[in-house]
């Protein structure tokens, strides 16, 4: 049993093909000269600017079911899977908004109503400091004897 195979881009590490594993009595493990005769993409291009890394036979078989495209960091060598994104219908992600949207209203609501309440309290301090004010200011007065 042959595993598959990842020819990529040295510089980028886009990937250029990916073989197919091989099981049987007649499979047989190809070179990478082998394969760039075999294939088109591969003949097309440098094999100096080609990179490949020999899987086992079965190794990552649910990330390449599961991911939408495979890439390899040039530097590490590692394989790069990219899963799909789930993003929920739209009929719910409508509801999801307007829901959002009316939790938006009620708070700004209740910070209307903070807001009314501490202008309030505000505009009182400001009356009870201006007669305080007056009060010392009388005061003053009457203690200097002055009029």
């Amino acid at each position: 049993m042959i595993g598959r195979k990842i020819y990529y881009e040295l510089a980028t590490g886009d990937v250029v093909l990916i073989t197919e594993e091989k099981h049987g009595l007649n499979a047989v493990n190809t070179t990478k000269e082998q394969d760039f005769q075999m294939y088109d993409v591969l003949a097309a291009r440098n094999p100096d600017t080609v990179g490949v890394i020999q899987l086992e036979y079965g190794q990552y078989q649910a990330e390449f079911q599961s991911a939408r495209s495979v890439k390899v960091n040039p530097e590490t060598k590692e394989l790069l899977f990219e899963y799909p994104k789930y993003e929920p219908p739209l009929i719910v992600q409508v509801e999801n908004l307007q829901k959002e949207n009316q939790n938006l209203k009620a708070e700004n609501e209740q910070l209307k109503q903070r807001t009314e309440k501490l202008e309030l309290a505000l505009l009182e301090m400001t009356t009870i400091a201006a007669e305080q004010e007056q009060a010392i200011l009388e005061l003053s007065v009457l203690i200097g004897g002055a009029e």
